[in-house]
C-alpha cells in the first residue's frame, strides 16, 4: 500500500490532460454554501464521530443496485465503528434520477466533501468503489479529494485515500480467486466458458485497462481448461467487436477482442460454438445499466438474426448469433427476462477486499495527509 501514494503526482498531471465526462454537470455552487449544498444539513445531522469515510462510487439508476449498495455501506460500518460513513455517486444524472424514484440522497464528491468540511471532521477517509484505477479514480482522488477539498478548502483537515477495488498485483490476484471460486464447477468443463464485462477506459492512455488483461490471465492460470475471458463495453482493444475511429466495425477483428478470443478457444480445442455453453457476468461494482442492456439485452427478446458480432446489439444475442448458448443456471426458472445479474458488489468476499484497502491505511499515521502536506 506504500507504492500507492507515489504515484499521485504522475496522476495529477493525466487527471489534469484528460477531463472527466461521466455526466453534464452544473458546478456553479453560488456564494451560500449551506443553501446551495443540501449535503451539508444531512452530515450535520448524521455526525458522530470525528472520522468520516466518503465511499465513492460512480453510481447507479436501478433500483437493484440499492441492496448492493446497503451491503457495502453495512460493511463498512461494521469494519469501523468509530466512523461515519456516506456514500457518493460521481454521476450527477444517477445522483438526480435515483432521488427523483427513491428519496435517497447520495450527493457527488465534492459537495459530500464541503459538508465533512463544514462539519468539522478532524479526518476523512475516501474509499474507491471503482474497479481499476481509469480517469474516474484518478479525477475523484486528484481534483475532488486533493486540489480542492486538501489543497483549497480544507487543509487542516486529515485525510486518507483508499484505491479501487484492482490496483496491483495482489488485488488482481485476490480478486481472481473470488471469481475463480464461485466459477470453478463451471470452468471444469471444457464445453463451458466464463466471459466478463467491465467498463473500461476508452482512452488508451490509461494503462488501467490492463487490469482486465491481468485478471484474465490470473483466472486462466487457475483454471485448467483457460476457458475464462474479460472484455470491456468501452476499451476499443477489448471489444466485442472492434471499430474504428468513427465507431465503425471494422473488417478485421484484433486478437483481443471477445469475438477473437472465443473463436480461437474454439479452435485450440477443436469444439464448435454450438458445443459451449457460456455463463455471462459483469466485471463491475454492481449490475447497472451496462449489465442489464450491453451485456444481456434483458428487454431485447431473444430474436438474434440480426445480431452478428459487429452490430449494435447486446452481447448475449451476438453469442446466441455465434451459435453459442447461453447459461441461465443464476436466473429464476431459467427465464433470461428475470435473470438476476451479480456485480462484483455482491460477493461478500469481493467486498472484504474493498475493506482491507481501507484497514490496511487506517491505523497508520503516515497514510493520512493534509493539504498543508503539498503547500
Amino acid at each position: 500500500m506504500k507504492k500507492f501514494k507515489h504515484v499521485w503526482l504522475a496522476a495529477l498531471l493525466m487527471a489534469s490532460t484528460f477531463g472527466f465526462t461521466a455526466c453534464d454537470d452544473d458546478d456553479d455552487k453560488g456564494n451560500d454554501a449551506s443553501s446551495s449544498n443540501p449535503a451539508i444539513e444531512v452530515v450535520a445531522k448524521a455526525k458522530k464521530h470525528d472520522t468520516a469515510i466518503l465511499l465513492c462510487t460512480f453510481g447507479s439508476t436501478f433500483k437493484e443496485s440499492i441492496k448492493t449498495y446497503d451491503n457495502i455501506l453495512a460493511d463498512y460500518e461494521d469494519a469501523f465503528p468509530d466512523a461515519d460513513v456516506y456514500l457518493s455517486f460521481t454521476s450527477r444524472t444517477c445522483v438526480n434520477r435515483v432521488y427523483a424514484e427513491t428519496g435517497i440522497d447520495r450527493f457527488p464528491p465534492d459537495l459530500w466533501l464541503q459538508a465533512l468540511g463544514s462539519a468539522n471532521y478532524k479526518k476523512v477517509a475516501v474509499q474507491s468503489l471503482h474497479i481499476i484505477p481509469g480517469e474516474e479514480f484518478l479525477s475523484l482522488m486528484n481534483t475532488d479529494v486533493k486540489k480542492e477539498f486538501m489543497i483549497k478548502q480544507f487543509p487542516h483537515i486529515q485525510v486518507a485515500k483508499s484505491p479501487c477495488l484492482v490496483y496491483n498485483e495482489d488485488d488482481v490476484q485476490a480478486v481472481s480467486e473470488v471469481l475463480y471460486d464461485h466459477y470453478k464447477d463451471n470452468l471444469a468443463d471444457k464445453k463451458q466458458i466464463v466471459l466478463l464485462m467491465g467498463h473500461g477506459n476508452p482512452d488508451k492512455n490509461y494503462n488501467a485497462n490492463s487490469k482486465y488483461t491481468e485478471v484474465e490471465e490470473a483466472m486462466q492460470a487457475l483454471a485448467t481448461n483457460k476457458n475464462v475471458f474479460v472484455g470491456t463495453v468501452d476499451y476499443g482493444d477489448m471489444l466485442f467487436w472492434p471499430l474504428d475511429k468513427d465507431e465503425q466495425p471494422l473488417p478485421t477483428p484484433n486478437a483481443e477482442s471477445v469475438y477473437s478470443k472465443l473463436t480461437k478457444y474454439c479452435e485450440d480445442n477443436n469444439l464448435q460454438p454450438s458445443d459451449i455453453t457460456i455463463s455471462l457476468a459483469p466485471f463491475m461494482s454492481i449490475a447497472g445499466d451496462h449489465a442489464h442492456n450491453d451485456l444481456w439485452g434483458i428487454e431485447d427478446g431473444d430474436d438474434f438474426s440480426a445480431a452478428t458480432p459487429g452490430a449494435d446489439a447486446c452481447w448475449r444475442l451476438k453469442l446466441l448469433k455465434m451459435g453459442f448458448k447461453i447459461s441461465t443456471v443464476e436466473s429464476h426458472n431459467g427465464s433470461v427476462d428475470k435473470c438476476t445479474i451479480n456485480g462484483l458488489g455482491d460477493y461478500p468476499s469481493i467486498r472484504k477486499i474493498w475493506v482491507n484497502h481501507l484497514k490496511d491505511i487506517y491505523n497508520d499515521a503516515d497514510e493520512w495527509q493534509t493539504g498543508e502536506d503539498y503547500q
